[in-house]
């Protein structure tokens, strides 16, 4: 029985370590501008605006120059979660998180584009 016990608690400890978040949230608090926005397959740039600015309190605010987006957000692994209030759940993935330097990439349309924000 010991050893049943031991095998569960490192089959346990080896799942839930593999599902540590790999990126500092508090890297995002701050107001971040878009430097550089394209689709990932032709590298046609994007000239759209879409500055981030994320608080400490989960809140974020996106925005796109003629309209803001507001809502919650939160890191899973490599995943950067955001629910604009009254909306449904969208999700990009982070590619890097510096201290002046974020990297996502996600879908729109079915084109993967690369977001490139510097604070």
């Amino acid at each position: 029985m010991k050893t049943f016990t031991i095998l569960i608690l490192t089959i346990s400890t080896v799942l839930f370590s593999s599902c540590e978040d790999k990126f500092d949230e508090a890297l995002l608090h701050g107001d971040w501008r878009t430097t550089d926005w394209y689709i990932l397959d032709t590298n046609q740039k994007i000239n759209n605006q879409m500055d981030f600015s994320f608080d400490s309190d989960r809140r974020y605010t996106i925005d796109y120059g003629t309209e803001k987006e507001m809502g919650k957000y939160w890191i899973a692994v490599d995943y950067l979660h955001t629910v604009e209030d009254g909306k449904a759940e969208k999700k990009v993935k982070i590619i890097n998180l510096t201290t002046d330097t974020l990297l996502m990439e996600m879908n729109r349309g079915g084109r993967l584009e690369r977001l490139v924000l510097t604070k």
